[in-house]
């Protein structure tokens, strides 16, 4: 994943929330880790966290317009080098989701959000 982009700049953080189902906080640290070898290894610029009381997604939930109240869950952020964190999440440079609840012209493309993410490293001087 990371290993795309020609820069050290780039960093990747991966936020695994229980949406689908309740999982106590070791179950969700052990799934996640499962999951993590399989589809996003870890590598030195990808961090994984747990989030087990699913702040992060309910965080998100209306910042990106998450119908009917739900918490933000399979969605992807690029987030520019000027976005800061403060006493609330910052509202993403750019999302896709990997399910509808975007829509259709949201729907995760893998090289559409890469050169996004490109771009957001180009205008950063990266």
């Amino acid at each position: 994943m990371v290993e795309k982009f020609s820069t050290d700049k780039l960093v990747v953080y991966v936020v695994w929330l229980p949406v689908l189902n309740l999982q106590d906080p070791p179950t969700l640290q052990r799934n996640a880790h499962k999951y993590a070898a399989k589809e996003i290894p870890e590598a030195p610029r990808v961090i994984h966290y747990s989030d087990p009381n699913v702040f992060l997604g309910k965080a998100y939930g209306p910042v990106i317009k998450v119908p009917y109240g739900a918490p933000a869950w399979d969605v992807y952020f690029a987030l520019g080098a000027d976005v800061r964190w403060g006493d609330t999440v910052p509202t993403p440079t750019h999302v896709e989701w990997n399910t509808g609840g975007g829509g259709d012209s949201k729907l995760l493309d893998g090289p559409t959000f890469a050169g996004e993410v490109q771009k957001l490293l180009t205008k950063a001087g990266k």
